[in-house]
């Protein structure tokens, strides 16, 4: 951390109050982690989901609460977008491989007129890349009137145009409906973790998690989030789930061969 700047942190009985975005990269309070995602028959990892993290605030759900409140949820969002690729795109062997980057986006992010400005910049670096990155929509219930509006959709197809593809996450437990599925055909569903919960035990989750196998055939790539339990993997790789996600298959951490790194401005 930075000597000379005030440690923001969070207290029960208050909000957290959110500093400016140049001083949470100044006090390198932010950095990723990354969790695998497995071919669940080969058990090669397929990709990493970039997952954000503060050092001193570890809910991460209230820091894009309090970014909300502030009027600075783009910018942290696009914020962790950015570093992300930067992270996994400086390993001269990743560059070279067939793994998918993941990176989580809101709804609000896409919906936003600055984000076709974010999105060139991004190509003026990483444009090369943009078959590799998958832009994993978070299912954020609060952002559900963002999923309709005219900008939402022709940003989500200037990331296709660009190369990039596109994710729906948590779907069944968030904003995703079939309509959306629809709307989007998105390169990647996944599914939320409370399908893989005790999935063994019920018929009515395999015969939910059978239906979407079939449904994405050809179309789209399906992953289960939140796989814990082996019995679980057994039943998933039985119904003909191609691709997973979870602690059983392997934890978040810094990416093989590079050390954390904190954020950096996107104008470095």
């Amino acid at each position: 951390m930075a000597a000379g700047l005030p440690k923001w942190s969070f207290y029960p009985e208050r909000k957290l109050v959110m500093p400016s975005t140049q001083a949470l990269i100044k006090q390198e309070d932010l950095y990723h982690e990354f969790q695998p995602i497995c071919h669940l028959h080969t058990h090669k990892t397929i990709g990493y989901e970039a997952l954000i993290r503060c050092s001193t605030e570890p809910r991460i759900d209230r820091l894009f609460r309090a970014a909300a409140r502030h009027n600075m949820l783009f910018t942290l969002d696009t914020l962790s977008i950015y570093n992300a690729i930067s992270a996994c795109f400086a390993d001269p062997g990743r560059v070279e491989s067939d793994q998918h980057l993941f990176v989580n986006v809101f709804p609000s992010t896409l919906s936003s007129d600055r984000f076709t400005r974010f999105i060139f910049k991004l190509m003026q670096r990483y444009g090369k890349y943009a078959h590799n990155i998958v832009f994993e929509i978070n299912e954020a219930i609060s952002e559900m009137d963002d999923w309709d509006t005219g900008q939402f959709l022709r940003n989500i197809h200037l990331l296709r145009d660009c190369g990039f593809l596109v994710a729906l996450d948590d779907v069944g437990e968030g904003a995703t409906t079939l309509k959306r599925i629809v709307e989007i055909g998105p390169d990647f569903i996944k599914m939320d973790r409370f399908f893989a919960k005790h999935l063994l035990f019920s018929k009515q989750k395999q015969k939910l998690l059978k239906f979407f196998v079939d449904f994405c055939g050809d179309e789209s790539n399906l992953i289960l989030e939140g796989i814990e339990e082996i019995e679980d993997l057994r039943q998933s790789c039985k119904l003909g789930v191609p691709f997973g996600q979870g602690y059983l298959l392997a934890k978040p951490g810094p990416l093989p061969g590079r050390p954390p790194t904190s954020f950096r401005s996107i104008e470095d």
